[in-house]
C-alpha cells in the first residue's frame, strides 16, 4: 500500500491539534491514530484513503467524539 506521507502528516496534525485545544481527550486522539495505523497494518486501503483523502471522515469522527 502506498501512503501519501504529506496527507498522513496533515491528518495526524489535525488530530493532535484537536487534543491540544481540548476538543478531544488524549485517549480519543490515540484511538483515532491507532485506528488509522491498524487500517494500514491490515492493508485496508479503502479505510486509510478515506481518512487521508476525505475531510468528511475526520469531521464525522470529531463530531461523534464531541457528542459523547
Amino acid at each position: 500500500m502506498k501512503i501519501n506521507h504529506g496527507k498522513l502528516d496533515a491528518l495526524l496534525g489535525k488530530i493532535l491539534d484537536a487534543h491540544q485545544t481540548g476538543e478531544v481527550s488524549r485517549n480519543e486522539a490515540i484511538g483515532a491514530i491507532a485506528h488509522v495505523v491498524a487500517a494500514v497494518e491490515k492493508g485496508n486501503e479503502t479505510e486509510v484513503h478515506s481518512w487521508l483523502n476525505n475531510e468528511e471522515v475526520y469531521e464525522r469522527w470529531l463530531k461523534m467524539v464531541k457528542s459523547q
